[in-house]
């Protein structure tokens, strides 16, 4: 997996090297939200004004740029959310169990910035690769197969203080898919035929605040 990733980052770096006309480099703090897949927008936001939970990360990224605005936008996002469980006491009581899981989001994204003085509006779609951690350092023995594809969009706000340090405001919604197997039945027997269907899993919304450094 590391193998592939380096050869990933590699030919972007060459492509760049090629045809860039800009080449920026970022880091952000990230806060957002874990949606609840079975409920609407406006449910989801009100719950997380009653409960208070937030994600929480950081995240680091580069633009390539190609030419006319257009380029990739490689990012990498650690992002750590509370996860809740009900629990069953020996009472009959229920109580609510959280413990936090930390993701690692890798996305390869097409990009386009739009230059205006110094305010630049950028705009991205992309595949998603993310991987569950307990830690950073469990990227290390992570698996082709660990990482759950998914999809990523986004923008981001940026303004420059000088030709080449800008403050950067983004936003990101992030949605994986999962694979399910599907048993063919005939009444209430099973045929042994499958068929494979693809879900929706998680769905995450989150807002960063970072800075940007221009190298061209």
């Amino acid at each position: 997996m590391k193998k592939i990733i380096a050869m990933a980052v590699a030919a972007v770096f060459m492509v760049s090297a090629t045809f860039a006309l800009d080449l920026e480099f970022g880091a952000r703090g990230i806060l957002g939200r874990n949606l609840n897949l079975n409920e609407d927008f406006k449910t989801n936001f009100q719950e997380a004004k009653q409960d208070q939970s937030f994600d929480y990360g950081f995240g680091i990224y580069g633009n390539f740029a190609l030419f006319g605005g257009l380029g990739i936008q490689a990012e990498a996002n650690y992002i750590t959310s509370h996860v809740d469980f009900v629990a069953k006491k020996a009472n009959e009581d229920y109580e609510p169990i959280r413990y936090d899981v930390a993701t690692l989001d890798l996305a390869p994204m097409v990009w386009l910035n739009l230059d205006l003085w110094k305010l630049t509006l950028g705009f991205g779609v992309g595949p998603n690769f993310s991987i569950q951690l307990n830690s950073l350092s469990d990227i290390k023995t992570a698996e082709k197969d660990q990482f759950k594809p998914g999809l990523i969009c986004g923008a981001d706000f940026k303004f420059y203080l000088t030709d080449h340090l800008g403050i950067v405001l983004s936003g990101r919604y992030i949605t994986e898919f999962s694979k399910k197997d599907n048993e063919v039945k005939v009444g209430d027997i099973n045929s042994g035929v499958k068929y494979t269907t693809f879900e929706t899993g998680r769905k995450t919304i989150y807002g960063g605040l970072g800075l940007e450094f221009k190298l061209l």
